[in-house]
C-alpha cells in the first residue's frame, strides 16, 4: 500500500509541470476567446520556445550539480557578437566558420566559469557567474560598438527561419538535442557522475570522481547550448545584438525549476525542463495576446519563478522529512 502511494506520488510529481502547462493553456484559451489555440499562434510559440529551451537544457547540467549560471544570457550575446565581428571585420561569409566561432566562444566562456570555481576556488557559482555575466555583456558592447551587426549569410540564418512543413526547424532541432541530452544524462557514465555530484559532492569525490572536470564540463555545456541558442537567435533576427537575451539566464533557471529540478542538485530531467521552457514561452505569448504590458509580464514571470522555487523548497523539506522517518523506523525495527 505504501509502495503504491509512493509510486502515485512520484507519477504526479513527474506529470506536475505538464499538468500545470495544460491548465495555463486552457486558461489562456478561455481568456483570449480561442485566439491562443489558433494554429498560427501555436506555431509562433514553437518558434519562441527553442531559444529558452536550449539555454535551459545547458542550465540543467549546472543545476544538477547544485550550481547556477547567471551568465547564460551574456554568453549568448558574446557568442553571436564575436561571430558578427568576425564576419564584419574580416569579411568572412562562410557560414560554417561563423557558426563555429559562435560555438567555440560560448563553450570556452562557459568552461571559464567552471575554471573560476575549480581552479581559482571562488566560493560560490553565484559570484563567478555574476562576474562573467558583466564581463561578457561588456565585451559584447565593446567589440560591436554597442550596435547590432546584421546581414549574416543564409547558412547562418537557416535554422532560425526554416520550417519543415509548418513546424519550425529550430523546434525540431531542439527536440533532437533534448533526446541526445536525455540519453547522455541517463545512459552514460559521465551523466551518472553529474547526478552523483549533485546528490553529494564529497561522496562523489571520495568515490574517485574527478569533480573538477565534471564541473568544468557542465559549465562548458551550458555555454555551448547558449551559443546554439544564439545561432537560432541570429537566424530569427538576422543580426547579432549586444543586448540580446537580457533575461535569458532567469528564463533558463525558471524553466529548470518549473520542470522539477532542484537548486540542491541531483534532481531534474530534460523533459520537465522542456515543459518549463514551454511554460515561459506560453506565458509570454498569452500576456501579449491579452494585452499585458512588458512591465507587468516581468512581474508575472517573476511570480512564477518565486512560486517554482517555493515549491522546490517544500519538496526538499518533504523529502528530508520522509528520509528522517524512514531512518527512525529502521532504527526502531533494529532495536
Amino acid at each position: 500500500m505504501k509502495e503504491n502511494k509512493s509510486n502515485v506520488k512520484e507519477f504526479i510529481g513527474k506529470l506536475g509541470p505538464l499538468l500545470a502547462l495544460v491548465v495555463v493553456c486552457i486558461g489562456l484559451a478561455i481568456a483570449t476567446e480561442g485566439r491562443f489555440l489558433a494554429f498560427a499562434n501555436i506555431m509562433n510559440i514553437l518558434r519562441q520556445t527553442p531559444i529558452i529551451a536550449l539555454m535551459a537544457v545547458g542550465m540543467l547540467c549546472v543545476i544538477l550539480l547544485g550550481g547556477i549560471d547567471l551568465s547564460a544570457g551574456s554568453l549568448l550575446a558574446i557568442s553571436i557578437c564575436c561571430s558578427g565581428v568576425v564576419m564584419q571585420k574580416f569579411n568572412i561569409q562562410n557560414p560554417l566558420i561563423l557558426i563555429l566561432v559562435c560555438l567555440v566562444v560560448g563553450t570556452l566562456a562557459g568552461a571559464f566559469n567552471g575554471v573560476l570555481l575549480t581552479k581559482l576556488h571562488l566560493p560560490h557559482p553565484f559570484i563567478a557567474t555574476l562576474g562573467m555575466k558583466n564581463v561578457c555583456r561588456g565585451l559584447a558592447l565593446l567589440i560591436t560598438g554597442a550596435t547590432a551587426i546584421a546581414g549574416f549569410p543564409k547558412g547562418v540564418t537557416f535554422v532560425g527561419v526554416t520550417n519543415v512543413g509548418k513546424i519550425p526547424l529550430s523546434f525540431i532541432m531542439t527536440i533532437v538535442l533534448y533526446i541526445v541530452m536525455h540519453i547522455f544524462l541517463t545512459r552514460t557514465g559521465l551523466g551518472r557522475k553529474i547526478f552523483s555530484f549533485g546528490g553529494n559532492s564529497e561522496a562523489a569525490r571520495l568515490a574517485g570522481i574527478n569533480t573538477d572536470r565534471v564541473q568544468i564540463f557542465c559549465y562548458a555545456t551550458s555555454g555551448f547550448f547558449c551559443a546554439v541558442a544564439g545561432i537560432v537567435y541570429m537566424g530569427r533576427l538576422n543580426s547579432a545584438v549586444p543586448l540580446a537575451s537580457l533575461e535569458g539566464d532567469l528564463d533558463a533557471i525558471a524553466s529548470c525549476i518549473i520542470g522539477g529540478a532542484s537548486f540542491l542538485g541531483g534532481k531534474g530531467n530534460v523533459w520537465g525542463t522542456l515543459v518549463g521552457a514551454m511554460m515561459i514561452a506560453v506565458i509570454r505569448n498569452g500576456c501579449d495576446l491579452i494585452g499585458v504590458s512588458s512591465d507587468l509580464q516581468q512581474i508575472v514571470i517573476g511570480a512564477v519563478i518565486v512560486i517554482a522555487v517555493f515549491i522546490d523548497v517544500l519538496r526538499g523539506q518533504m523529502d528530508a522529512k520522509a528520509k528522517r522517518l524512514a531512518i527512525a523506523k529502521s532504527l526502531e525495527a533494529a532495536s
